[in-house]
């Protein structure tokens, strides 16, 4: 079965139980309630409605799998847009994580290279995206 990767933020709305009736397994949950997920490819499409209905507006969550990544971005107005990162919109999303985390433009312009900073993914991006991030 294949899984996808996601970190959790500002979900504070989306209770554990929510996420395990998906069959969502939670890898480490912090103090701030944060939580490192892996996402069984069977509930992909729930998990991903279940966040965008119940994520915090001005977060956004990445989902992140062999053969795709997925954003959802939660503006302030409750609104939210769901993007596949391809290299066509790869300036879009990379602006959208600047503005929604504060971070230049230049650490984000690489979306690829940017998630992979993430300790929870390195390894998964090295393994299956290192032609895109190192370009």
């Amino acid at each position: 079965m294949s899984i996808y990767s996601s970190v959790l933020m500002g979900g504070k709305d989306i209770q554990d139980e929510e996420l395990e009736a998906l069959n969502v397994e939670i890898v480490e949950k912090d103090s701030d309630g944060d939580r490192k997920l892996k996402v069984p490819t069977r509930y992909l499409a729930e998990y991903l409605n279940l966040v965008k209905n119940k994520l915090e507006s001005s977060f956004w969550n990445e989902v992140v799998g062999e053969k795709e990544i997925i954003f959802i971005f939660k503006y302030n107005d409750g609104s939210s847009r769901k993007y596949e990162l391809f290299s066509e919109n790869e300036t879009e999303v990379g602006g959208l994580c600047s503005k929604f985390n504060g971070d230049s433009t230049e650490k984000t312009a690489n979306v690829y290279k940017y998630l992979s900073g993430n300790s929870f993914y390195r390894e998964f991006m090295k393994k299956n995206y290192s032609e895109l991030i190192n370009r």
